[in-house]
């Protein structure tokens, strides 16, 4: 049976539609997509990711020994800053997509939803006793997400002072309805915007405060639907639904921002460093332009002369483009910008290749 999220009933009066994902039942939307998609292009929009995994990794040793663990440089983290990284399998292959925040007393681990209930266990086999001491902190700690051009200007607002986080995964902590919760700056969407890592006991106080001072503003609580076309647009790759156990982290493209080639041994690096060796891997990640409004589905599979050369992971209509926009893995001879391919097996949609982002990153307004 999915599990709900701690606002669950709060979300149901307020309208909600929930829809089965990741193993919880998830917000599918709060009002229309299109109101919640235009709120997160032109304001900002609040989105429940209290289904996501945090862990805390405390003691000495815990820089030294998640730096053996992870894809990029942990020893080079200094308190407010931050990283995305990803832990592999001794096979190359993705057990988990996280970001890591590095505190005065600990390195804090975010995961997400599908990710949750492996990247723990699959650490603690390697801790020796209890050096470090790894916690789960999933059901004492909740993950909001504030995104949209308007976040930065209303968290500061409501924090009545600045903010100064500009690089990716820049964090502090503050007073949010009289608790602390840690401010992490993470692009979900092509605008950006801000991660809320809140006490548990504290989740429905902060989730009101937002929005109540966000409302004469546009901004609004938004389920997955809406967030999910901006994610696509941006191009983001969501584990669960783009990236699983089957994934090398270069096919998704995780080494623009998550792999660090230079940092030294971890878990399957040999796999990381025998493709960049190579020179490329046989498939990755890219976006699609569907010659129609209609959506492909997840695992549709692509083809090209009558072959098969990819399948599809993530599809929305895009209402800024107009057309039916995909993410896909394709085999790395059709991945020119401008190829077209077909999507399907009966009904097939003719589509083209092309860069992502769908959308460029839009800039925050302070």
């Amino acid at each position: 049976m999915s599990k709900k999220l701690p606002l669950h009933d709060i979300h149901q009066a307020a309208g909600a539609s929930f829809i089965d994902r990741f193993g919880w039942q998830i917000v599918q939307k709060f009002s229309s997509v299109d109101s919640e998609y235009s709120a997160l292009q032109k304001s900002a929009g609040l989105i429940d990711l209290s289904c996501s995994g945090i862990l805390e990794l405390k003691g000495d040793d815990r820089t030294r020994f998640l730096h053996g663990m992870v894809t990029n440089d942990i020893k080079s983290l200094t308190p407010g800053g931050g990283c995305h990284a990803a832990f592999l399998s001794p096979q190359g292959r993705m057990t988990a997509d996280l970001r890591v925040f590095c505190s005065e007393e600990s390195l804090i681990l975010v995961t997400e939803p599908a990710g949750r209930e492996k990247l723990g266990p699959a650490l603690r086999k390697y801790i020796i006793g209890n050096r470090p001491l790894l916690l789960d902190r999933s059901e004492e700690l909740a993950l909001l997400s504030l995104q949209g051009p308007k976040a930065i200007a209303l968290l500061a607002s409501v924090l009545s002072q600045p903010l100064s986080l500009e690089r990716p995964c820049e964090h502090f902590e503050a007073t949010l309805a009289g608790e602390r919760t840690r401010i992490c700056r993470v692009h979900r969407t092509s605008a950006g915007g801000y991660d809320l890592i809140v006490e548990r006991q504290s989740l429905p106080l902060v989730w009101d405060l937002i929005l109540q001072n966000g409302k004469e503003d546009g901004v609004q609580p938004v389920g997955f639907e809406s967030f999910d076309v901006h994610r696509i647009e941006a191009g983001i790759p969501w584990y669960g639904l783009d990236m699983d156990e089957n994934t090398l982290p270069i096919e998704a493209g995780l080494e623009k921002d998550a792999i660090s080639f230079n940092k030294g041994c971890y878990i399957g690096q040999e796999s990381v460093a025998r493709i960049t060796y190579r020179g490329h891997v046989n498939r990755k990640l890219a976006g699609l332009r569907l010659s129609n409004s209609l959506p492909a589905s997840k695992g549709d599979k692509i083809s090209k002369d009558g072959q098969e050369v990819g399948w599809v992971t993530s599809s929305a209509y895009s209402p800024n483009l107009k057309i039916a926009i995909a993410l896909g893995y394709l085999r790395r001879e059709v991945l020119e910008p401008g190829t077209t391919v077909l999507i399907g097996t009966d009904e097939r949609v003719s589509a083209q290749v092309t860069l992502l982002p769908f959308v460029e990153t839009q800039p925050l307004l302070s």
